[in-house]
């Protein structure tokens, strides 16, 4: 009877494991679908950066500190329907997506890796240094801030103001003419 109520508690013990890790990384959770999903779409020319944004994203909301697994998984939403809403050049759309959340996911990693060494309290040491750590805290957290933000003001921009098409002659033509003939 003691060989079952151990195994049936250990059994149990290990379903919370994995329910807290899961609740602890439910960013990650949130964005393992979405990953998957851009790389199932992803044209086949762009499959392997596209795999390989998703593996540095998921590797980073693993691994960095907050705020970046959630604004990995906000980048993540918003180009998933930048990309829905795109009929211009999605080409250009893909490959824009992969560069943002690679630069992202690498900025994270960064941070995590700052962090995770402790280089800021390592060079705090000297009065000088602390106030050059501090500067670099500064500058670190509103990069981690600012970067995701940057990245959807280029995806709204690249949805919504596309380049004209044409030669210059006949946009010059069409505006002055308001498309009439004369």
């Amino acid at each position: 009877m003691t060989i079952i109520l151990n195994t049936l508690l250990w059994i149990a013990n290990g379903f919370l494991v994995i329910v807290f890790f899961l609740t602890d990384h439910m960013a990650t959770v949130l964005l393992l679908p979405a990953a998957g999903v851009f790389v199932y779409i992803t044209t086949p020319a762009q499959r392997a950066w596209a795999l390989g944004a998703s593996g540095l994203a998921l590797a980073a909301s693993l691994i960095a500190p907050e705020p970046v697994p959630v604004f990995l998984v906000v980048v993540a939403v918003i180009s998933a329907i930048a990309l829905y809403l795109e009929h211009y050049n999605r080409p250009a759309a893909h490959w824009n997506i992969v560069r943002s959340i690679s630069l992202y996911s690498l900025a994270g990693l960064g941070y995590a890796l700052w962090k995770g060494l402790g280089v800021s309290d390592t060079i705090q040491t000297d009065p000088m240094m602390t106030q050059g750590a501090t500067y670099l805290n500064a500058i670190i957290g509103i990069a981690m801030y600012i970067i995701p933000l940057g990245i959807v003001v280029l995806l709204v921009q690249s949805v919504l103001a596309h380049p004209p098409v044409g030669k210059p002659e006949d946009i010059l033509t069409q505006i002055r003419t308001r498309g009439k003939d004369r």
